[in-house]
């Protein structure tokens, strides 16, 4: 049509909208190492943490050997926090053991591991 000016998607962005695609794109983690005699306080920090977060939190849990009841519960907070936030939650170098306890407790299917 003659006398109209047609609007283009400019051939290159700018800036300013370059660095808007790629904040979008961005996915912050979180990784915590977790120490055996402050799981719950460790676990606890990794739930303030998610607040943050965008795609996944990491746990290396490979210095813990066992886990409590007040361990299980803090797990299953960040598990409850974490599927709010729809943030994956890593679970890296669990220990067999402890692997026992969430699976008897249902839990394994909340979390992923990783070696």
């Amino acid at each position: 049509m003659k006398g109209e000016v047609q609007r283009r998607w400019p051939a290159s962005p700018s800036l300013h909208l370059f660095r808007e695609m790629v904040n979008h794109m961005a996915m912050t983690a979180v990784f915590l190492n977790i120490d055996e005699t402050r799981v719950v306080a460790a676990l606890c920090e990794a739930c303030e943490k998610l607040d943050g977060t965008e795609g996944e939190a990491i746990l290396d849990f490979s210095p813990v050997r066992r886990i409590d009841s007040a361990g299980v519960r803090a797990l299953v907070e960040l598990a409850r926090k974490a599927a709010e936030k729809n943030v994956k939650v890593v679970l890296r170098g669990v220990d067999v053991d402890v692997y026992k306890v969430l699976k008897l407790t249902k839990l394994t299917h909340r979390f992923s591991f990783a070696n």
